[in-house]
């Protein structure tokens, strides 16, 4: 396996730092990798290193500005980013097939691209609806105290989500915190968001397959809401699974533990074998 860096200019007007990794045998296919919210990329290193050692292109970056946490970028500008990412992808590699591994709102918001349809294959991770009212009651009462409390004082004393307030690194740029926060109160999630602004849904044009992954234990991407992201892709071949961390190994899967490289004995060679042998 090779890794080097690309540099391209997204339809957002700034420069995303691509790696690409390229296996040493003639590649398999190309695999985009799009990150969860404020999700730095390098927690899916592992999972695309392993990709590549098996055959498959693989590339992975940050949205704009989702580490500079003063900025003014929105959820807009990071489905430019992913759309971006695939005109590089669609260019660079014309004749091999072409995936996105999506995990939460890299997967949620695949139909936006305006560009999806070329997708040969797609996988949704832990990709929810984070409507509050799909959760538990204790985790409704908690994530109303995180939107209606801790995000406001945040926002007010620091201008962003601060992560620091849990003891934690890194945080959600104002614009992209306050947007998810208005998603959370709607049952239909970013779909009322996204048509106020008038931007355009592409999900119906998906006629590629679609697998999605429900992790059992994840407390805020539970099955419902996974399985109404799920059915944004209704005109696609479709298949839902729920994996259980104890089937792979795994004490837990949370809502990271597809990628952390524990997986890798079991999970990411059943997701290889989704790759080899249903190719679209």
């Amino acid at each position: 396996m090779t890794s080097r860096l690309h540099s391209i200019l997204s339809k957002s007007d700034n420069n995303i730092l691509l790696w690409i990794r390229e296996p040493l045998s003639a590649p398999k296919g190309v695999i985009q990798i799009n990150t969860g919210t404020c999700i730095p990329q390098k927690v899916y290193w592992s999972y695309a290193e392993f990709l590549a050692q098996n055959g498959y292109i693989t590339i992975t970056y940050d949205y704009s500005d989702a580490e500079k946490y003063t900025s003014d970028v929105s959820h807009t500008a990071w489905i430019k980013d992913m759309e971006s990412v695939f005109d590089y992808v669609l260019q660079t590699y014309p004749s091999l097939q072409k995936y996105v591994v999506g995990h939460s709102s890299g997967g949620q918001l695949i139909g936006y691209m305006n560009n999806c349809d070329q997708i040969d294959k797609i996988f949704l991770v832990a990709s929810a609806n984070g409507y509050i009212k799909n959760l538990n009651k204790t985790m409704q009462f908690l994530m109303r105290m995180f939107w209606c409390v801790i995000v406001p004082f945040s926002v007010r004393a620091y201008g962003y989500m601060n992560n620091k307030l849990f003891g934690k690194n890194g945080g959600f740029p104002k614009n992209i915190i306050l947007e998810l926060r208005s998603w959370c109160f709607e049952k239909d999630f970013f779909l009322p968001f996204f048509n106020s602004k008038n931007i355009q849904q592409h999900y119906h044009k998906i006629l590629k397959p679609v697998v999605a992954y429900h992790l059992a234990d994840d407390v805020i991407a539970n099955k419902k809401s996974c399985e109404y992201i799920y059915d944004l892709y209704a005109n696609a071949p479709r298949k839902f699974e729920t994996l259980r961390a104890e089937d792979h190994g795994l004490k837990k899967f949370g809502h990271r533990g597809f990628f952390h490289p524990a997986a890798e004995k079991t999970l990411w060679y059943k997701f290889l074998n989704e790759l080899e042998i249903q190719k679209a």
